[in-house]
C-alpha cells in the first residue's frame, strides 16, 4: 500500500507540467481533472500548525439535486478511520486503562483469537493496530454485508471471525487486515464502558470540533454527504461496513483539517491536549515487525509515504465510490487532506499530486542520507525470495508463484528484481537501504527468530527460499499448464476426425474425460473473470460474497473439474494402448495427472471447491 502511493505520485508528477502557484490556480487545476472524469466531487484542505490555510469542496456533491460541494460537505474516509482507533487506544493508555503491550486474551478473552504460538508470542494490542497479528483480511462475505440495522461492534466481530487467526507468529511481518483495528476498537469499548461510536464522539471528535462526523449514517450526514460514483460513473449506495471502526468514518474537509493540525501540534488542538507528544510519536512509529527499529513503518493507523523528496506521515482510505487521504510533514508543520467521491485511480493520483506538490512548493528538499558501506556478509542475503505474507489468504496461491523476487548486488548497490522490474537500493547502514529515489530508508535485511533471512520494506516482507525450489515450482507449473492447454489444442485435431468416422476403432473415453476436465476449469475461470467486473472490487464482492448464480456456478464447476480429472486418470490407466492408441493414452494420463496436480494445489489454498460466500 505504502509503495503504491509513492509509485503513483512519481508517475503522476511527470504527467502534467502545470504546477499551480496560487490557491486559485490549484482549485482550477483540480476542477480540470474532475471535469475530465465528468462525475463526483472533491474535498480539499491545506493546513499549518497554526491554522487551516484552505478548505474547499469542488464539483457537485449531488447532481440529482444540484447541490454543490463545499468545505462542510461530508465525504466517506474509509481506512482513515484506523487512525482514530489508534488515537483512541493511546488515550486509554495515557489514562492507565490499557497498555499497548497488553494481550488481547487478557483484555477480552471472549474474542477467542486462534493463535498456535500464543504461549510464546500472544497477540497484543499493538499488533492489532500495526497489522502485525498475522490476521487474514476480511472475506467476500464480510465486505458484502450491508445491514442497515446497524450491527453492533461485537456482532461485526463475530461476522469476521474467519479472519481472526494468526497465520504466523505475531510480531514478525506487516500484513494489512481490517480485522485488527476492529478488535482494538472493541477493546477500547469494553474498557471504557461506552459504545465505540460514543467514545469517539466525546473523546476525539468533539474536542477537535468535528461534531457531526462519525461512523453511523445520521439524518445530518445523509443530507450533506457527497454522492459517490463507481468507475462507470454510476451512483453507489451507502455501504454499511460490517466492522465500522475499520473504515466507516465520514467527515468534512474542515473537520479533517482540525485532525491534521492536532497531529502537527503533537496531540494538541487549540489549547486542548488530547494526548501527549510521546503518544503522537508512538502513533508514527512501528515497533512490532522484525525491521521496526531499522526503518520508518506502519505505526498505529499511521504510515510514511515518499513524495517530492519529502517523507509524509498519514493514512489513506477507499471504499466503493470514495477515496480519501490525509498526509502531513511533522518537521515542516504542514499537511493536507483530499477526499474524492468517484472511483477513478487516475483522478485520485493526480489530485493527490497537485495538492502535495503545491504544499511543498517553497520548501527546501531534505538531503538524502549519506551513503554507507554494505555489511561484509551481505552476500548471505542475495538469492531468491517469495512473499512471506499475503493480505488475503485466498490470493496466496498466486503470490507464491508470481511474487518471487531475486536479490543481487552490484558494487555498493542492492538490486531487487520483482515483477519484471529492477529496483536499486542504496545502503544507509550495513543492512539498511533506501530506494534510489527516496530520501529515507525503505528496506532492511533481517534475520527471523529461526535464522531465516528476510527482506522487509516498501516491497513487502519477503522470505528467502532456495533457488532450486523456485525453479522446480516454476517447472511444474509450466508443464502442468502446457499439458492442460495441449488437451484443448489436440482436441481440435481428433474431434473432427472422430465426427468424420475416422476413429471408429478407437476408444476415445480416455481422451474425452481429461478434455472435459480442462473445459470445466476453463469455464470456471471464465465465470470468475466475468464476476470481477473488470477489476471493480465492489462488483466482485456483490457476485462472490453471497450465493449468487455466478458464485454457485464457480464452486460446482470447480468440483466437476476435480471429479473429471480423477475419472480421466482412472480411465486412461485402465485403457490399453491398442484400444486408445499409445500416444493418445500417454497424453491422456499426462493431462489427467496435470489436472490433478492443479486441483491439489488449488484445493490446498481453498481456491476451488469451497463456497466463496463462506
Amino acid at each position: 500500500m505504502i509503495c503504491l502511493i509513492a509509485a503513483a505520485s512519481l508517475l503522476s508528477a511527470a504527467s502534467d507540467p502545470v504546477k499551480p502557484s496560487t490557491l486559485e490556480g490549484l482549485r482550477a487545476a483540480i476542477q480540470r481533472e474532475l471535469d475530465e472524469v465528468g462525475a463526483g466531487s472533491i474535498g480539499v484542505a491545506l493546513v499549518s500548525k497554526d491554522r487551516t490555510i484552505w478548505a474547499a469542496g469542488i464539483g457537485m456533491a449531488d447532481s440529482a439535486t444540484d447541490r454543490e460541494a463545499d468545505e462542510n460537505t461530508y465525504w466517506r474516509l474509509g481506512s482513515i478511520t484506523k487512525s482514530f482507533v489508534g488515537l483512541a487506544a493511546l488515550i486509554l493508555q495515557e489514562r492507565g486503562m490499557l497498555r499497548l503491550t497488553d494481550t488481547v486474551a487478557e483484555l477480552t478473552p471472549e474474542i477467542g483469537i486462534r493463535n498456535r504460538w500464543d504461549t510464546e508470542t500472544p497477540v497484543r494490542v499493538a499488533h492489532l493496530l500495526e497489522h502485525t497479528a498475522g490476521f487474514d483480511d476480511l472475506r467476500y462475505k464480510d465486505y458484502a454485508s450491508n445491514d442497515p440495522t446497524p450491527l453492533s461492534l461485537r456482532q461485526g466481530i463475530d461476522h469476521i471471525r474467519g479472519s481472526l487467526y494468526s497465520r504466523w507468529p505475531p510480531g514478525l511481518h506487516l500484513s494489512y487486515s481490517n480485522a485488527g483495528p476492529a478488535v482494538a476498537a472493541y477493546i477500547v469499548q469494553e474498557l471504557d464502558g461506552r459504545p465505540f461510536e460514543e467514545f469517539l464522539k466525546h473523546e476525539i471528535l468533539e474536542p477537535l470540533e468535528m461534531t457531526g462526523a462519525g461512523l453511523l449514517r445520521t439524518d445530518d450526514l445523509e443530507a450533506r454527504l457527497a454522492a459517490g460514483y463507481d468507475a462507470e460513473e454510476m451512483r453507489v449506495p451507502y455501504q454499511h461496513i460490517v466492522v465500522r471502526p475499520s473504515g466507516a468514518l465520514s467527515a468534512t474537509p474542515r473537520q479533517m483539517a482540525n485532525f491534521v493540525r492536532m497531529l502537527l501540534n503533537r496531540g494538541s488542538f487549540d489549547g486542548h491536549q488530547l494526548v501527549s507528544p510521546p503518544s503522537i510519536a508512538r502513533m508514527e512509529r512501528s515497533e512490532t515487525t522484525l525491521s521496526a527499529r531499522l526503518q520508518p513503518g506502519y505505526g498505529l493507523g499511521n504510515f510514511p509515504s515518499s513524495e517530492h523528496g519529502f517523507i509524509f506521515r498519514g493514512h489513506n482510505g477507499g471504499m466503493p465510490g470514495y477515496h480519501a487521504r490525509y498526509a502531513y510533514l511533522p518537521d515542516q508543520g504542514l499537511g493536507f487532506c483530499v477526499m474524492v467521491a468517484v472511483s477513478n485511480n487516475r483522478l485520485v493520483s493526480r489530485v493527490d499530486d497537485l495538492v502535495s506538490e503545491y504544499l511543498v512548493r517553497d520548501l527546501d528538499r531534505p538531503s538524502a542520507p549519506v551513503a554507507a558501506e554494505m555489511a561484509p556478509d551481505i552476500d548471505q542475503w542475495t538469492g531468491y525470495y517469495r512473499p512471506a505474507t499475503s493480505r488475503n489468504q485466498s490470493m496466496r496461491y498466486v503470490e507464491r508463484l508470481v511474487g518471487v523476487a531475486r536479490v543481487t548486488r552490484a558494487d555498493n548497490v542492492l538490486i531487487v528484481k520483482a515483477g519484471g522490474q529492477l529496483i536499486e537500493f542504496h545502503p544507509v547502514s550495513k543492512r539498511v537501504f533506501r530506494h534510489k529515489l527516496r530520501p529515507a530508508t525503505t528496506l532492511a535485511l533481517v534475520d527471523g527468530p529461526d535464522g531465516t533471512k528476510y527482506v522487509q520494506g516498501e516491497i513487502g516482507s519477503l522470505r528467502m527460499v532456495p533457488g532450486t525450489v523456485v525453479w522446480f515450482e516454476r517447472l511444474v507449473a509450466g508443464i502442468t499448464a502446457l499439458l492442460m492447454v495441449s488437451s484443448l489444442l489436440w482436441a481440435v485435431a481428433w474431434v473432427p476426425l472422430r465426427l468424420g468416422g475416422k476413429l471408429k476403432d478407437r476408444l476415445i473415453a480416455a481422451r474425452v474425460w481429461p478434455l472435459l476436465a480442462v473445459m470445466a476449469l476453463s469455464i470456471a475461470i471464465a465465470v470468475w473473470i466475468g464476476s470481477t467486473g473488470g477489476g471493480d472490487f465492489a462488483k466482485v464482492v456483490d457476485q462472490l460474497g453471497r450465493p449468487t448464480p455466478a458464485a454457485i456456478s464457480f464452486v460446482v464447476l470447480s468440483w466437476i473439474f476435480v471429479l473429471l480429472a480423477l475419472q480421466g486418470l482412472v480411465c486412461s490407466l485402465r485403457s490399453s494402448p491398442e484400444q486408445t492408441g499409445r500416444l493418445a493414452r500417454i497424453h491422456s494420463i499426462a493431462v489427467s495427472s496435470a489436472c490433478l496436480v492443479a486441483a491439489a494445489y488449488l484445493l490446498y489454498f481453498r481456491v476451488i471447491g469451497f463456497p466463496t460466500w463462506w
